[in-house]
């Protein structure tokens, strides 16, 4: 009885390392590897995605990393641990990826590389670079700062003038330029730079200044980065009104009524499952609201009023038919995505 009894222990034993093999084999897995920590509104949205897809089963993790000799040990980490997706964000992140590409497809050629929010181009086999634009919930901010606005001088706060940020800045310049069309008005913009990309006293001050030296401005655009939770704070004080940008940013203070969304979960969870369903991913694929992409969050809609909601919804809807041309008139310059242009 006892050797019946230790035969089936040992065939449970088996069989059961039998299960786990085949469920370790099963298990999908996906890492990012990013030089910009958790904890911000751009990284969390990022992580977001991952979030949805650990939901669903899959092993996921998130390693921040800052030097180069330690993102590429930590990219081979994950591709030693058979990680199938392995995700970066941050160019640094991705050029490292990119110096190393040619042992990491000699070692391991099933494992899939995607470099997240870039506009660089990519051609090494088992490589993806995603493009999430902002140029289109830019667009619609503007309608709606210009549509909001009761004096007709909104504000665009940014951290530095560079070619990626220049398409938030044109993106909401032509939204206005849309609503005055639509409307009849006139409402004018006034920028500035809080001249830092993460400095959050460099936000608040330069947000101060900007409403001091232009009294009249009701409605205000952040989209300055880690800089910018100093801009909503200032806001706050101010009782300006704010648009967000990145992520939903009314959580951070009521102040912020409305968010230009960039859909970077979006672009991890169809990614993945582009994978998952065996599709071959292209060497370039961009996140717009065409693929699906988010522009705003719904639950912002009921502070723009009935009528405004609508027609923000309709206007939304008019982008993805084709029947609203963003870059009409002198943003023809804007249509494709490159570090070309000059921003004048």
């Amino acid at each position: 009885m006892k050797r019946v009894i230790s035969l089936l222990l040992v065939m449970l034993f088996v069989l059961g390392i039998a299960v786990t093999a085949s469920f370790a084999e099963d298990m999908h897995k996906a890492a990012l590897i990013t030089s910009t920590p958790r904890g911000n509104e751009f990284t969390d949205l990022i992580w977001s995605g991952f979030q949805q897809l650990e939901a669903e089963g899959w092993e996921v993790k998130c390693i921040e990393t800052f030097e180069t000799a330690e993102q590429a040990e930590q990219i081979r980490a994950m591709a030693a641990e058979g990680y199938n997706l392995i995700y970066t964000q941050g160019d640094d992140v991705m050029a490292t990826a990119k110096d190393m590409m040619e042992e990491l497809n000699d070692l391991y050629p099933e494992t899939k590389f995607i470099f997240l929010d870039t506009y660089e181009k990519t051609e090494f086999p088992n490589t993806s670079a995603v493009t999430i634009d902002p140029y289109e919930s830019c667009f619609i901010a503007g309608f709606v700062a210009a549509s909001k606005t009761e004096s007709g001088l909104v504000g665009l706060m940014l951290p530095l003038d560079t070619p990626i940020m220049r398409r938030f800045e044109f993106g909401y310049y032509a939204g206005i330029d849309y609503a005055n069309q639509i409307n009849g008005t006139d409402v004018k913009v006034i920028k500035a730079y809080t001249n830092d990309w993460s400095d959050t006293t460099k936000g608040y001050e330069s947000t101060i200044a900007l409403a001091k030296n232009n009294p009249t401005m009701d409605v205000l655009f952040q989209s300055a980065y880690i800089s910018g939770y100093g801009v909503i704070s200032a806001c706050a004080d101010l009782k300006l009104p704010c648009i967000g940008v990145d992520d939903w940013q009314g959580d951070i203070d009521p102040i912020v009524f409305w968010s230009a969304i960039k859909s970077m979960d979006v672009a991890v969870y169809k990614t993945a499952h582009m994978w998952l369903d065996g599709e071959e991913l292209p060497f370039a694929i961009e996140f717009d609201l065409n693929a699906g992409g988010k522009a705003y969050a719904d639950v912002d809609l009921p502070n723009l009023g009935d009528e405004l909601a609508e027609t923000v919804v309709q206007l939304k809807d008019d982008i993805i038919a084709g029947n609203v041309d963003i870059f009409a008139g002198k943003y023809e310059e804007w249509r494709e995505t490159n570090f070309d242009q000059s921003g004048e």
